[in-house]
């Protein structure tokens, strides 16, 4: 049967009224635009067109495989603007639900954001590896524009010119107080990602170095990591510049990361840079702190859930799915390959390892 393109723009209008905060005003433009691409000459708008509970995936593939979805969906989306002042509206609020609408939002098209889970298992977390869009909203508590990786995990990037340990250290604590959650860069690097949760705020204390007003501890992790937490932040700010000095004349290059954990927990991880291997495809300062990007493990889920046989376009996955166990998970197989892909990658973060465990802790020895 040939599709109704009239009807699929108007279900597409119908959506973006309520998803995507298309304004009435721009009703009629925002029609016109979608029909050009499409190659319809005399659009009408016809409510009637109900999209049900369609996603704008499942609305876009009723246009065929011809239609330029990009464009499509370009069209659609609010401009940055829109975005950026529902954003600062939500913030003021609560950052949580003001990231939630962020998300949501372009996690509504995949051209701009992965929709995939992500899957954790003791403290580490495993995403889909995706570009980032573009940037999309300003924070102002760290002077940057904020651009979405992938929605499982709200991970995040942004870029600062900053140059000196301080202004890193500023930075990171002003988005952590103000929004929560990780963010990391690595020493003498330019880009900061940021995550929801990471393995360092879950780790154990392995050894504690001191417990004065800046208390600092070698964690248990895969790789040497310190952590620096106390009342005084500015006395804390100042351990922490100390020991990446003594870093740098070491000549190592540690992640910087920081939680908000008693306050503002400062972490120095000293690995390098994560080799792609068959699960891990890309690196990036989160990596170090337990937030890997990966391949995209979506498809096999629903079929370890549900206990069935590998088809042959997910043949791919044959020693994944043999590994965790070709059964019915149900609800638990996030679970279950989240633990599999973690147990992969703790070895991999392990033999990134740029010093000892001794030489991490002999950075903090006072002269």
């Amino acid at each position: 049967m040939k599709t109704d393109i009239n009807c699929v723009l108007n279900k597409l209008i119908s959506y973006a009224f309520d998803n995507l905060m298309l304004d009435p005003l721009d009703e009629v433009y925002t029609l016109n635009r979608l029909a050009s691409v499409c190659g319809v000459a005399a659009p009408v708008r016809d409510e009637n067109c109900d999209y049900g509970d369609a996603s704008l995936g499942e609305l876009l593939a009723e246009l065929g495989k011809d239609a330029d979805k990009t464009a499509i969906a370009d069209i659609l989306m609010p401009m940055p603007r829109t975005v950026n002042m529902r954003f600062a509206d939500l913030a003021e609020r609560s950052a949580q639900k003001a990231f939630d609408f962020l998300y949501e939002l372009y996690g509504s098209c995949d051209d701009l954001v992965s929709t995939s889970p992500a899957f954790a298992a003791n403290g580490f977390t495993c995403y889909t590896a995706h570009k980032p869009a573009p940037a999309l909203v300003s924070l102002p508590a760290v002077g940057a524009a904020y651009s979405p990786v992938a929605s499982g995990n709200k991970v995040a990037c942004f870029t600062c010119d900053d140059i000196l340990s301080e202004d890193v250290l500023a930075r990171e604590a002003a988005f952590v107080n103000n929004y929560g959650g990780a963010i990391a860069v690595r020493q003498g690097d330019a880009e900061y990602c940021t995550a929801e949760s990471c393995a360092l705020a879950d780790a154990a204390v392995k050894k504690n170095i001191s417990d004065g007003s800046v208390k600092v501890a070698l964690l248990d992790y895969p790789v040497p990591a310190l952590s620096f937490c106390g009342i005084a932040k500015n006395a804390v700010m100042r351990e922490v510049t100390r020991v990446l000095k003594a870093a740098a004349a070491k000549e190592l290059k540690p992640v910087i990361a920081a939680t908000a954990n008693n306050g503002v927990t400062f972490y120095l991880v000293f690995a390098n840079a994560l080799a792609a291997n068959e699960y891990i495809v890309s690196d990036s300062p989160l990596a170090a702190c337990g937030v890997f990007p990966v391949g995209d493990y979506a498809p096999l889920l629903s079929v370890l859930a549900k206990g069935t046989a590998l088809s042959t376009d997910l043949a791919a996955f044959k020693p994944v799915y043999d590994a965790v166990g070709g059964v019915k998970h149900g609800d638990k197989a996030a679970d279950a390959l989240g633990k599999f892909l973690v147990d992969k990658i703790k070895p991999a973060l392990a033999s990134a390892a740029a010093t000892t465990p001794d030489e991490a802790v002999a950075l903090t020895a006072t002269e």
